[in-house]
């Protein structure tokens, strides 16, 4: 499970690493202290080491990963500090590494906050400097990398914020995709297990779609996938999610409903879809199957019922609702 996470959930893999990496950095530094004799160092380096490796094993057994990141940040942050008043200048050299680490492990609001309170205090104990140009040069020195860190982590966060949004949406007609209905789908089963909010599914096969693409086009098959997903979004609630399930299906996620109104929605979902959804001057129809999730159902399940109910119309002559 956790192999599977760090190639999955990026936040993560860099925890894991970020403890790995400064694991294997520090611990030769608690060797070289207790051979000289710092024990007040050497407790410092220990104490780092004992966190990220508690970091480590709380992350690798599904621990939250947001709350163990800001622990390690608070933990190496102090620790770079004693370092700086214990040792001077050598210490105040690992101030870089966790002004970098900072930014990668939280939020760039919270790592901005222990960048600065990381430079204001060494600034301010003073150990560490001989001069007043070696105080201004690791001011501006420090204050550079963080500022670097600081753009690295914006551009890093919207890059991966797009690449979520291309991953989960389809192309075509721009409403979530298979991948994001699964995630929605579990969040909805675990909803409904834990607060019993009820929660219904309907699936939407638009009719005799081979036969539109066949005879007007493909291009004019997507238009009408695309002004079909117009129709429902603006038929339904506010808070109910449509996904496109493979080719000319699609699921509506419907959130806070009983069967009846299931019933109900879909029906008012076919009617609009039959009269504002055109293919040149033919009518374009859907065929809806609904379920309203039970106690004892998965999300495989629950999907499967939903999608024998869509094949219910099919077999009835199409333009129809079963819930």
């Amino acid at each position: 499970m956790s192999l599977q996470r760090l190639r999955t959930d990026f936040q993560f893999a860099v925890l894991v690493a970020c403890c790995v990496i400064g694991t294997l950095g520090i611990l030769p530094f608690i060797v070289l202290r207790i051979a000289a004799h710092e024990w007040a160092a050497a407790a410092v380096d220990a104490s780092i080491v004992a966190a990220l490796v508690l970091a480590f094993v709380r992350g690798w057994r599904g621990g939250n990963v947001t709350r163990i990141g800001r622990f390690v940040v608070v933990v190496i942050t102090l620790a770079c500090v004693a370092s700086s008043h214990l040792l001077g200048l050598s210490g105040a050299f690992w101030s870089f590494p966790v002004l970098l680490a900072n930014f990668i492990l939280v939020r760039r609001r919270d790592a901005l906050l222990a960048s600065v309170a990381l430079i204001s205090t060494v600034v301010i104990d003073g150990r560490a400097f001989v001069t007043v140009l070696d105080r201004s040069m690791y001011v501006a020195s420090a204050s550079v990398g963080c500022a670097l860190a600081y753009v690295f982590a914006l551009r890093t966060d919207v890059q991966r914020e797009q690449l979520q949004t291309l991953a989960s949406r389809d192309p075509l007609t721009g409403v979530a995709n298979r991948r994001a209905m699964d995630r929605e789908m579990h969040i909805a089963v675990e909803a409904f297990r834990r607060h019993r909010m009820p929660v219904g599914l309907l699936v939407m096969d638009l009719d005799h779609f081979k036969r539109i693409n066949d005879e007007f086009g493909h291009e004019a098959g997507d238009d009408v996938l695309v002004h079909f997903t117009r129709v429902v979004q603006s038929s339904c609630r506010a808070g109910d999610r449509l996904f496109r399930y493979g080719g000319e299906e699609f699921v509506l996620l419907v959130p806070g409903i009983d069967a009846d109104t299931l019933r109900r929605l879909a029906e008012v979902l076919r009617e609009a879809v039959s009269v504002r959804v055109r293919a040149g001057t033919r009518a374009v129809t859907v065929s809806i199957g609904g379920a309203v999730l039970q106690p004892d159902e998965d999300s495989g399940a629950w999907i499967a019922r939903a999608d024998a109910a869509m094949y219910e119309p099919k077999r009835e002559g199409r333009d129809r609702v079963v819930v």
